[in-house]
């Protein structure tokens, strides 16, 4: 399990091999998740917050304005790290990404 530091920080700040665009998210649209993007150095990098319910998806955080969607709008898209927000929910993330065709960097806030 990879833990949230400041080394996790930097990595955010790094520009992707080429200059390619990389997403950074966060799992969980609700107060961590709020806080995270608008509190945390860098947060404003995250690309968007994932969140299962769909009465919080197809909205945008306060503050920093980023996107909330859902799990299936991640499919194709180059997906480098995604930051769980509560760590009860860590391997269900695990578990997700691989049938969404992500294998990104799984990241407990």
């Amino acid at each position: 399990m990879i833990r949230w530091s400041a080394a996790s920080t930097k990595t955010i700040a790094t520009k992707s091999p080429g200059g390619a665009i990389t997403h950074y998210l966060a799992w969980g649209a609700g107060s961590n998740g709020i806080t995270f993007v608008n509190v945390v150095p860098e947060g404003a990098r995250i690309s968007a917050l994932v969140d299962v319910n769909p009465h919080k998806q197809e909205r945008f955080a306060p503050g920093t304005g980023t996107a909330v969607v859902g799990p299936e709008s991640l499919r194709g898209r180059p997906v480098r790290s995604i930051i769980v927000m509560n760590p009860l929910y860590r391997d269900e993330v695990a578990q997700a990404a691989p049938k969404l065709g992500l294998a990104p960097d799984i990241i407990v806030a």
